[in-house]
């Protein structure tokens, strides 16, 4: 049986930005952040230029997003996390130096939780309805801690193309999943060593395009994730707008938030 959407909807769409900033940079490789300046200044673009382009393209389009923020960017980049969340945008939870959890026991991830918590409450006022770990790790015991601090959902997982549920020692979580082919990081950014390349905006279009067509057919939802230092370059905002543009002419879009899709399933959903 294919999913059931709000009213007329026949799939759900959600822009979601990971803002980053250096934290991740200063997790995975501490010593290199140290000394090297040009891999800390390609991250500053997102919170030097690409936050302010993003918000004026939501803004231009009418859309509201979902921004998972890591605590150490809401401290070293405040007036940009400021502006996403005065812009009315939901902000979620991101780690705290963008720890990859998977490196990580039980009770340092727990740690790492109480201090991100911490930060987006005494910086922003927010107590986040969700989360998205870092790199998509995820532990098994996750579910249980983002359950335990008041979760509403995660968006780090792939199990499905709709909301499904992770059960928890105290209930079940809401999952609203994620995919790589939707992460704009893996076709846009250079990694040196690595075989990839740097895709076309415009390759890159047609295939967002022709995934979202895809999913719209079956009723699924759309969770593209992009970040600011990467998608705040100029062509790669045209092909945002291009593509909310494409999907605009589909009749039956919901374009929402992750906490929207979230608090439809939980309400609606589970009691089908």
């Amino acid at each position: 049986m294919r999913y059931r959407w709000p009213g007329e909807y026949r799939s759900a769409v959600v822009l979601s930005f990971d803002f980053d900033a250096e934290s991740g940079f200063l997790f995975r490789e501490p010593e290199k952040a140290k000394r090297s300046l040009a891999d800390l200044e390609e991250r500053r673009f997102g919170p030097r230029v690409g936050v302010d382009r993003i918000l004026r393209l939501l803004d231009r389009l009418r859309l509201r997003a979902t921004f998972f923020i890591p605590g150490w960017t809401v401290e070293h980049h405040l007036p940009e996390s400021t502006r996403i969340r005065d812009a009315g945008h939901e902000i979620g939870a991101h780690g705290n130096v963008h720890e990859a959890v998977a490196f990580l026991d039980r009770p340092a991830e727990e740690k790492i939780m109480r201090e991100q918590l911490a930060i987006l409450e005494g910086a922003l006022g927010v107590k986040p309805a969700g989360y998205r770990s870092p790199s998509w790790d995820v532990n098994v015991w996750t579910p249980d801690i983002l359950k335990a601090h008041g979760f509403l959902y995660d968006s780090s997982l792939m199990g499905n193309d709709v909301p499904y549920e992770l059960e928890t020692s105290a209930g079940p979580l809401v999952e609203v999943p994620v995919q790589w082919l939707l992460d704009d990081a893996p076709l846009f950014r250079h990694v040196y060593g690595a075989t990839n390349a740097i895709a076309d905006p415009g390759r890159v279009l047609q295939m967002w395009q022709k995934e979202f067509d895809a999913m719209h057919a079956e009723h699924g939802c759309f969770v593209l994730t992009c970040h600011p230092f990467i998608s705040g370059r100029a062509s790669r905002i045209a092909l945002l707008e291009e593509l909310v543009g494409h999907m605009r002419r589909v009749p039956g879009v919901w374009f929402t938030t992750c906490e929207e899709v979230a608090r439809w399933h939980a309400t609606n959903e589970r009691r089908s």
